[in-house]
């Protein structure tokens, strides 16, 4: 039945967080500094913000990241809740990655709100060879332990190659071979 649903429905978020680097910093001070600077203070600006996770991948991951969201948009995740559990699904678009409550997107479909989005800015990529990532929690449904959690998981989940071909690869090409209880013991659900 999942499989069934996935493929009738797309995401048509809008985007409710900075799309460009330049929205969140100053562009030209921050190309300025090394690439050890710019990851320190991309990091320590985000550190105490509670609507906000942030990370930093090297242009070899970037690479990985943007060619396996490409390929496989879709992803799914159980995350573990005081009394049990909820399942987020996210997908791919351009250098953004939304993510809602999967019995959201069931009953609404594309019409769905997000609830995390992951924004992958590539400005520093040829200057500092790395790609910022910023986490935006909207609406507070989910919390930073979580969404530090789900971003985590997502980018372990598309930057290695077992993890990506057993599950998310199988998600997105395959659904009739991806078994969803398989998946959701390997976070001990």
């Amino acid at each position: 039945m999942l499989n069934n649903f996935l493929s009738k429905y797309k995401f048509a978020f809008t985007y409710p967080c900075p799309r460009k680097l330049r929205e969140i910093v100053k562009m030209s001070l921050f190309e300025r500094e090394s690439k050890d600077q710019v990851i320190s203070l991309w990091m320590e600006y985000h550190k105490e913000k509670q609507n906000n996770v942030a990370y930093v991948v090297s242009k070899d991951e970037y690479e990985i990241l943007k060619r396996n969201t490409k390929e496989s948009p879709l992803f799914l995740l159980p995350i573990k809740r005081k009394g049990g559990h909820f399942q987020l699904i996210g997908q791919s678009q351009t250098n953004s990655i939304l993510f809602t409550f999967l019995e959201e997107y069931k009953r609404s479909g594309s019409f769905s709100s997000p609830y995390f989005i992951l924004t992958i800015f590539e400005e520093l990529l040829s200057q500092k060879q790395v790609a910022l990532i910023r986490g935006d929690i909207m609406d507070y449904k989910i919390d930073k332990d979580e969404a530090t959690f789900l971003t985590n998981q997502f980018l372990q989940f598309y930057m290695t190659p077992e993890l990506y071909e057993k599950y998310i690869y199988t998600l997105n090409h395959k659904q009739h071979e991806f078994n969803y209880d398989d998946f959701k013991n390997h976070f001990q659900i």
